[in-house]
């Protein structure tokens, strides 16, 4: 029916769960959003983004995927239903649930997806980070929504980082550097070196996962998969596309 390929983390392999990152191959749209896109995107065809979702929907077993209209922010919903209209619970850029079934989905095109599991509770979150998100800590946001509305220990939690932006790909200017530094101390490790206009390449990933281990969340528990959308051509980037129409990827979780 289609070459749906999907990325896995290992540190997720585990019974009970399913959970993938898409990519951009095993889909119907055409041009720029060519083939799996998933975003709900002005320029790409209705009907052709509601059958990539059936697709994926479909090969992961899921009854359905939950959505959110992202805003790069850090608003966590908490999903206790299928939305009665639209694939959408509403603005925000992470949700958490203990229902069965419901593939989270975080959408990107060069932000940092966030796949959580806690197989003690049985809850798992998605959080889609971009450097907005970051900026405001909605990874660790969600895992304090986990803690208080499932009662989960972080120090259970399971973490996979998606997909994303390298630093080497991804030149902020020195405004965002300069909030990257006032919540982490120091900007090593975390940037390159500053160009003369005072802009470098940042790490957003690498800021994430520190979120999570700040949040209580092991580092030894927290994987990060070595890919680069803006240099791997199998995913959709924003940068790559230099304002050109471009589709959108995704990160997946769900209970079973």
């Amino acid at each position: 029916m289609s070459d749906l390929e999907f990325l896995h983390a290992d540190t997720l392999d585990r019974p009970g769960i399913v959970h993938a990152f898409t990519t951009r191959h095993g889909g119907v749209s055409t041009g720029g959003y060519a083939s799996l896109n998933l975003s709900w995107k002005d320029g790409d065809d209705k009907a052709a983004i509601t059958e990539n979702r059936r697709r994926v929907t479909e090969a992961l077993g899921l009854d359905r995927l939950i959505f959110l209209n992202q805003v790069h922010g850090n608003t966590v919903h908490r999903v206790d239903a299928i939305p009665e209209t639209g694939w959408s619970v509403g603005q925000g850029d992470a949700m958490i649930t203990n229902l069965p079934r419901l593939g989270l989905v975080t959408q990107t095109a060069d932000c940092t997806p966030v796949l959580l599991f806690d197989p003690v509770r049985r809850a798992v979150g998605a959080v889609h980070s971009g450097w907005r998100g970051t900026a405001q800590d909605v990874a660790g946001e969600t895992v304090e929504a986990m803690v208080r509305e499932y009662g989960t220990d972080p120090a259970d939690l399971l973490a996979a980082i998606g997909p994303a932006i390298t630093a080497q790909n991804y030149r902020v200017g020195p405004e965002v550097l300069e909030q990257f530094e006032d919540l982490f101390g120091s900007l090593e490790g975390l940037a390159l070196e500053r160009d003369a206009e005072g802009g470098a390449g940042i790490d957003v990933s690498e800021a994430v996962r520190r979120q999570l281990a700040a949040a209580g969340i092991p580092e030894t528990q927290i994987e990060r998969l070595p890919v680069c959308t803006y240099a791997d051509e199998r995913f959709f980037s924003c940068r790559r596309a230099k304002g050109t129409p471009f589709g959108g990827q995704a990160g997946i979780i769900a209970l079973v």
